[in-house]
């Protein structure tokens, strides 16, 4: 004798494995799945190359550093006059290795970044290629030699990839609405039919 249940009882057993199928699928998400959900996070750390140099300028200086590619260099640079310590002025100029060889010799050069600031200044640019990258101070138009202050920074990015947590939290929302829903299967009755 087959026994048929009523459509009110199969409404409840349907709700019942609904809240149990959320549940486990809670579960996965909170425990097991989540952790192959992953997001790509950008860091950026700033290195420091040079935190702090003094040095006499003639007619000239050169201060060459080594610079990872595709990085953003920023610095602040202080001039003054000497011997005097008053305000000075300079012409500041960055060079890839190759181009400062051509500025040395007199031909025709193209720089990164170029300069001609008095007293205090900050400098950024983004350097091209992994390499020994030349900051000048050209003093040649001053009869005066001038002290620099200078700093050397760079903006290091690195990628990664973590967990997503917005996964954990789905799960914890399903874990709460599957349990909801389990227990209303089971405690609801089913009302009674008088015939």
């Amino acid at each position: 004798m087959a026994v048929i249940l009523s459509d009110c009882r199969m409404v409840l057993l349907k709700t019942t494995l609904a809240g149990i199928g959320l549940l486990v699928l809670g579960v996965l998400l909170v425990t097991a799945l989540g952790q192959y959900v992953t997001v790509e996070v950008r860091e950026v750390q700033r290195q420091s190359v040079e935190p702090h140099v003094e040095f006499l300028v003639g007619d000239f200086a050169d201060r060459p550093y080594s610079l990872p590619a595709s990085s953003q260099v920023l610095g602040n640079i202080i001039i003054a006059q000497a011997p005097s310590n008053q305000t000075g002025d300079i012409r500041f100029l960055v060079f890839d290795a190759d181009n400062y060889q051509r500025w040395l010799s007199g031909s025709q050069a193209d720089f990164i970044y170029s300069a001609d600031k008095q007293g205090q200044f900050n400098y950024t640019f983004t350097t091209g290629t992994a390499g020994i990258y030349h900051f000048v101070f050209d003093n040649r138009a001053s009869v005066y030699k001038k002290y620099v202050t200078l700093t050397v920074a760079y903006d290091e990015v690195t990628t990664s990839r973590v967990p997503d947590v917005r996964v954990s939290y789905v799960g914890w929302v399903l874990l709460v609405a599957g349990g909801l829903i389990f227990v209303y299967g089971l405690v609801k009755r089913p009302p009674a039919s008088w015939a």
